[in-house]
């Protein structure tokens, strides 16, 4: 079944069921249920190879005001969505491009930019329909906010908690805008591959029988690229007043599809995570394993924002590790500092190791022709994040995050800087 037939059959049929039923909550209304709030972010970015030459520097604040009406009152509720992102390049100079965080101008980056972005919504039980700039954030489908401002998307999509215990996400997307576009005229691409991809679809849902664990289930449609299908298991088993043991389990498998402008695709890519948790300590042991004659490929914006759609153990801060037949492992520990009472201090490290990638099957002029002469990769990662937890700057944070990543002779050093207040204005 086509997806878009998918999508028509669980409109009707949620919408359908709510005949019969009432919803579980009315609405407070269009105006009473509404919700403004504002992210500050001022980010520092650099990152420095020993291939590319100046580095990748920048340093910006940004302003993200997101704007969320209730639903009007009744058996079906209407509603919109409304955001402005704004972003402000604060260290001048021009020959530092390529950080992703302001649009190009000429051989520079421009000193300001800013968007507009509009939905609507309609409700019917717990069933919400939107149409417009969406940001959806799923196994297949992701769009990340890493920058000063978020990657949003336009279409269509169904999200439904109808069904006890299940969640159903179900998209059609047509156009994006990432992080260096300032409108809604881009496309979709391969991310690594670096070729169109035309329309995508999407649809899934998510089982949770008990609160310690869920089963997820996702399938895609990227037009001329490729299928991708998803399958995740998670379970956290409770050892103790404080510690825990949990596990994650993550596979996709991606097939060809359409034009097939990236090729020949024939890639399963899996892997799992085991953390063990005992008071403020989490030790986190992973590995993950990609088995086909191409890399594990997910979807890009066409400005080059690369989306989240990656839901692999080890792929980390800078590397994803999904090379033709790679295999890594990844090691991490957590330590939670806790509460003072002021502030809240989490730091973590991570390890990973890639090894085995197949290149004697990969192209040298072919679309994937940088993993035609590597053979292994290594990342180490760093992440310090504190939190103000009373006081007039509450919930102000500042997060540090660094990654060292060495991949076919060449190495990597990045650093992100990243200071962040939320504050609601209704």
């Amino acid at each position: 079944m086509k997806l878009r037939s998918l999508f028509g059959v669980v409109v009707f049929s949620v919408s359908g069921s709510y005949l019969k039923v009432q919803a579980e909550e009315s609405s407070g209304g269009f105006v009473e249920d509404s919700t403004a709030k504002i992210i500050a972010r001022n980010m520092y970015f650099n990152r420095n190879s020993l291939s590319h030459y100046p580095d990748d520097r920048g340093w910006g604040q940004g302003f993200q005001m997101d704007y969320q009406s209730g639903f009007t009152q009744g058996q079906v509720g209407f509603g919109i969505d409304a955001s402005a992102y704004t972003a402000y390049k604060l260290d001048g100079g021009r020959g530092t491009v390529g950080t992703g965080m302001f649009p190009a101008d000429g051989d520079g980056e421009r000193t300001e930019s800013s968007t507009l972005n509009a939905s609507v919504k309609m409700k019917v039980s717990n069933t919400v329909l939107k149409y417009g700039d969406l940001r959806p954030y799923n196994p297949v489908f992701a769009t990340p906010d890493l920058r000063l401002m978020p990657m949003t998307t336009r279409g269509i999509q169904l999200l439904s908690d109808d069904i006890d215990k299940v969640s159903i996400d179900i998209g059609h997307f047509y156009s994006t805008m990432g992080y260096t576009s300032t409108g809604h005229d881009g496309g979709f691409m391969a991310g690594y591959a670096a070729v169109e991809a035309g329309d995508v679809d999407y649809a899934g849902l998510t089982y949770t029988p008990v609160e310690e664990g869920s089963v997820g289930f996702y399938a895609s449609r990227a037009q001329d690229l490729w299928r991708q299908y998803y399958v995740n298991g998670n379970y956290s088993l409770a050892l103790g007043t404080e510690q825990s043991l949990s596990f994650d389990f993550n596979l996709y498998r991606s097939l060809d599809e359409g034009q097939a402008r990236a090729g020949d695709i024939n890639v399963t890519a899996w892997s799992l995570a085991n953390a063990y948790a005992n008071g403020p300590h989490t030790v986190t042991l992973s590995y993950q394993k990609i088995q086909g004659s191409q890399p594990f490929d997910y979807l890009m914006a066409s400005d080059g924002t690369y989306m989240d759609s990656i839901y692999l153990a080890n792929s980390s801060q800078y590397g994803d590790f999904n090379g033709p037949g790679e295999q890594s492992v990844g090691l991490a520990y957590e330590y939670d500092f806790g509460s003072t009472g002021v502030l809240h201090t989490t730091l973590s490290f991570k390890y990973i190791y890639g090894f085995d990638i197949d290149n004697e099957k990969v192209d040298p002029d072919g679309l994937y022709a940088y993993f035609a002469h590597s053979d292994k990769q290594i990342e180490r990662d760093v992440d310090l994040k504190t939190v103000v937890e009373s006081g007039p700057l509450k919930d102000l944070s500042v997060r540090v995050r660094y990654a060292e990543h060495a991949f076919t002779g060449d190495s990597v050093k990045q650093l992100r800087i990243i200071t962040q207040y939320p504050f609601d204005l209704f």
